[in-house]
């Protein structure tokens, strides 16, 4: 629906697709208010030591660059076609950009979104009737001190990712008994373990689970330190044996335009054909419970399948993907995907609201940043009724003029 500026949008969600889209729309002349539970792209800051799969080229907008140049003349760009790592990236540009003159005014930090709802009107009223529109949205949050706010505005975009909510490490998706105690004590995601997470790692037994990406990267990252301490010995659990015409868990794409994507895949499976001695690869295995004993700071996983059995572990490292974190929109009326929560259409049946980036992917793993970029350029052509609006959109060449 067609909101004209100087209309208020609420951006959800400080990284890099949440910061885009505030630059974007403050030089469209609408106002910006940008809300984020933590920092500027606080999960990029964590994963700082992973090279990204996609180049520079693919991850930032000449609009950013455009504004960054201006603003600081000295700066320089990693090339075009760099695979800089999340930590260069954030330093190198998402920041500058976010403490830029059009953008830094507009961000809170530390202001979780705990419900957003229109002002006067339920769930459950006037679906697909336009007079949903007719009142605002309402955006409540929490500061660090624990006092709350309401933001009201014409368009909200939750650009809010899926970073803070991993996937559980129960056989069916479900928490494993004893999980959501012990969960505090081991490390979701991605770990550094060539770097800041050498030492926690380093001559201990850890069970990794998962085949995804980020399996196969702390797969790699825990192989090769475990040839640099020799006491330091992987359990790799999935619950299938091998992906499809593969010789190891995770899947492979063979046209893979993601060089760095393939070969981290590649890698960690062939990694379990090597059978090193420092990794055991227990396929067809899934956890039923964990239990973390802080006397001992070890792990009592019980596992079932292939390898059931109670077993014993120094450290675990949950790789089991993400999901997308739907409380905040409950009263909100939404057309979701049933089997990854993913948004099924840009245009959502609440009028003015839009889920952007990784989050419009729900537990689909194939988003790219890219992607987010599109997604901007798409919603405001939708926000302001232009459909060739494009402020990422290179300037013809004269040759293209003549």
């Amino acid at each position: 629906m067609a909101v004209e500026s100087p209309a208020q949008i609420v951006i959800v969600g400080a990284g890099p697709i949440g910061i885009e889209a505030a630059l974007y729309a403050r030089f469209l002349g609408y106002k910006v208010t940008i809300l984020d539970s933590g920092d500027v792209g606080a999960y990029l800051r964590k994963w700082s030591h992973v090279r990204m799969f996609t180049p520079f080229r693919a991850n930032c907008t000449k609009l950013g660059k455009s504004a960054l140049a201006a603003q600081y003349p000295d700066l320089s760009f990693p090339l075009p076609d760099q695979h800089v790592t999340y930590g260069q990236y954030l330093e190198q540009y998402l920041l500058p950009l976010a403490e830029s003159d059009l953008v830094a005014d507009c961000v809170k930090r530390n202001h979780t979104v705990l419900s957003i709802a229109r002002d006067s009107q339920t769930k459950s009223e006037n679906f697909g009737q336009p007079q949903r529109s007719e009142t605002p949205l309402v955006t409540l949050a929490k500061d660090q001190q624990g006092h709350e706010h309401v933001f009201e505005s014409d368009i909200v975009l939750d650009c809010s990712g899926v970073g803070g909510q991993p996937n559980f490490i129960g056989g069916g998706g479900s928490p494993a008994v004893g999980e959501l105690t012990a969960r505090s004590h081991f490390e979701c995601g991605l770990i550094d373990a060539q770097g800041k997470d050498a030492k926690q790692y380093a001559n201990q037994q850890t069970l990794v689970i998962g085949a995804g990406y980020c399996a196969a990267f702390n797969i790699c990252q825990l192989s090769s330190l475990a040839r640099e301490t020799l006491e330091t010995h992987v359990t790799w659990i999935t619950r299938e044996a091998k992906a499809t015409r593969q010789n190891g868990p995770v899947p492979v794409i063979e046209d893979d335009p993601l060089p760095q994507r393939k070969r981290i895949a590649s890698e960690a499976n062939q990694l379990v054909v090597d059978e090193n001695g420092h990794l055991d690869h227990w396929p067809e295995t899934t956890v039923k419970a964990i239990h973390f004993e802080p006397q001992t700071g070890h792990f009592h996983v019980t596992l079932e399948g292939k390898h059931s059995g109670v077993h014993t572990f120094d450290r675990v490292v949950a790789s089991v993907g993400y999901r997308p974190n739907h409380e905040m929109t409950h009263e909100l009326q939404l057309d979701l995907c049933p089997n990854t929560e993913a948004i099924k259409s840009l245009v959502q049946p609440e009028p003015n609201f839009y889920i952007l980036g990784s989050k419009s992917y729900g537990r689909d793993s194939k988003y790219l940043h890219s992607d987010g970029l599109d997604q901007i350029r798409r919603v405001f052509s939708i926000i302001g009724d232009r459909e060739n609006l494009d402020l990422y959109a290179e300037p013809p060449s004269k040759s293209n003029q003549a």
